[in-house]
């Protein structure tokens, strides 16, 4: 089996709007939706969990049924952080998934998901066990005090942009969840947890929302 966690319980702090960037609406339908598409319609996906805001579980549960997005098997709340609210998506299904099965996490935000892309997560996992899509970071690097002085310069050609979705084997991430850490995303859990964490080429098309100028960004690649 493979399960599919979608993420849209963030806040959207830095999206400076009263609508959280993933409730956005775009050409007449909300962010989540484009991905939420690209999860239901993959042959590769097989049941869905949605983690949203406390405030939006039954609206979503509403338009999941009314957009007949069959593959949605629970919309539930999610947590205070990121690595909490994985957590809840994994309790979910802890006592169905097996070991080999694949589980896909992706940001809602990230809302040019598409179907070569989660096929690629999915047989990519099956081999490696732990992967993300990633870009190269082309520009000069550095790192600085907290003055603002450099202090060393990093090897660009060592150095990427972490994007989702981040697609691990059962047993793996959920290993990794018994660790208390917070980190930043699933990967670093995993890596932390003494885990190899496999890097697939990513897009420019994963970009996240995060300001409301990426709407603008958004809105031209879906013209």
């Amino acid at each position: 089996m493979n399960y599919a966690l979608l993420l849209l319980a963030g806040n959207s702090k830095r999206f400076n709007n009263q609508t959280p960037k993933q409730f956005y609406i775009m050409k007449g339908k909300p962010v989540y939706y484009y991905p939420l598409k690209a999860l239901n319609d993959s042959p590769l996906i097989d049941q869905i969990i949605i983690l949203t805001l406390k405030d939006k579980v039954v609206d979503v549960f509403n338009y999941t049924k009314n957009n007949k997005f069959n593959k949605v098997k629970a919309v539930i709340s999610g947590g205070v952080s990121r690595n909490e609210t994985v957590k809840f998506g994994l309790n979910q299904i802890k006592d169905v998934i097996k070991d080999e099965d694949i589980i896909l996490i992706h940001d809602a935000a990230r809302a040019l998901l598409d179907m070569h892309t989660i096929e690629i997560a999915i047989n990519e996992t099956k081999k490696k066990g732990a992967t993300t899509f990633a870009l190269h970071s082309y520009d000069t690097l550095v790192k600085a005090s907290s003055n603002y002085e450099v202090t060393s310069y990093l090897e660009r050609n060592e150095i990427f942009r972490l994007q989702t979705p981040q697609t691990f084997k059962a047993k793996i991430i959920m290993n990794a969840y018994q660790n208390k850490k917070d980190t930043h995303d699933d990967t670093e859990l995993v890596f932390l947890n003494k885990n190899k964490v496999h890097l697939l080429k990513g897009s420019e098309r994963l970009f996240k929302i995060t300001n409301f100028d990426d709407i603008k960004k958004l809105e031209s690649y879906l013209k």
